[in-house]
């Protein structure tokens, strides 16, 4: 699918969302995919609705003098390049479901609400632990150091 239109907010979305974990639009290094697509754009993107696009913008843009030694197919359209399918939607509920939408918390219990003899045995069991930690005194902490101190003998050569 690629880009779509780069001067609406929805194609600054795809582009900003698509340059969060990429230098380039294609490959390890600038090329055409790189300047077809900072062409399509109207300007800079907003630094704060778009950092991402803003940083690769202002990164390209270090490449202009290079623009046409650039690897790559300078006669495709920036729509050839980017995402297979759109990432964003226009409306959020209208949106594909993710794995997100459907994940299970796998460390929950199966009963989230807990039963009431279960939170009578827990409070039980609470009680008597503080009860029996109660009688109890904590001895002082000492350390035993010992140091042995031997004296130099005359024969022990000190040059």
């Amino acid at each position: 699918m690629g880009f779509g239109d780069l001067v609406s907010d929805a194609g600054l979305t795809m582009l900003n969302n698509w340059v969060t974990t990429r230098s380039y639009i294609a490959g390890f290094g600038p090329s055409q995919a790189d300047v077809a697509s900072y062409k399509a754009l109207k300007g800079q993107p907003d630094p704060a609705n778009y950092p991402h696009a803003f940083r690769w913008y202002r990164h390209i843009t270090s490449y202009s003098l290079e623009f046409s030694s650039l690897p790559g197919d300078p006669s495709k359209a920036y729509s050839a390049y980017g995402p297979e399918q759109s990432e964003v939607s226009i409306n959020a509920k209208d949106g594909p479901k993710t794995a997100d939408d459907d994940e299970e918390d796998l460390f929950a219990s199966d009963d989230e609400s807990e039963d009431e003899e279960a939170k009578q045995k827990k409070e039980a069991n609470l009680a008597a632990y503080r009860k029996k930690k109660e009688g109890k005194e904590k001895p002082a902490a000492k350390s035993l150091v010992t140091m042995d101190v031997k004296p130099w003998g005359a024969w022990v050569d000190a040059h």
